[in-house]
């Protein structure tokens, strides 16, 4: 037998029965908001879609911004860099002592060789991708 008062048990009952009524209340929610959430989702696809068609038009056509009625939308351009890994990191290394960069290093000072190395491996061996947008104004 439990070692609780009948005033816990009925306590303890009622956050059951409200801890049920709270589940059953954001079940229902969200059978009520999947039609949108799926409506959203093929929404966004086609939208996907457009921006990829507009973005063509405007690029070949070097048109930069185009308003509307209700809103402006202008073509972004943004430049990320790969990230550097370790292997990275040794294939550069590995590279710029086998080939003639780290012979052209000897009449510079150890300061210098040190920038020209860090150089060589993080500014010009990264990769860059460009990534063009429609952002609304």
């Amino acid at each position: 037998m439990l070692a609780v008062s009948d005033q816990e048990i009925e306590f303890f009952k009622k956050d059951v029965s409200e801890f049920n009524e709270i589940d059953q209340q954001i079940k229902e929610l969200k059978k009520k908001m999947k039609p949108f959430q799926d409506k959203i989702k093929e929404l966004t696809k086609v939208k996907k879609d457009k921006e990829s068609e507009v973005m063509i038009f405007m690029e070949s056509n070097d048109i930069d911004i185009c308003n509307t009625n209700d809103s402006s939308y202008e073509l972004k351009s943004t430049k990320s860099t790969k990230q550097i890994t370790k292997a990275d990191v040794y294939d550069r290394i590995y590279k710029y002592i086998s080939d003639d960069e780290f012979k052209n290093t000897t009449d510079m000072s150890v300061d210098d060789k040190a920038k020209h190395l860090h150089n060589y491996i993080y500014v010009e061996g990264r990769e860059t991708n460009i990534n063009k947008s429609l952002k609304a104004k």
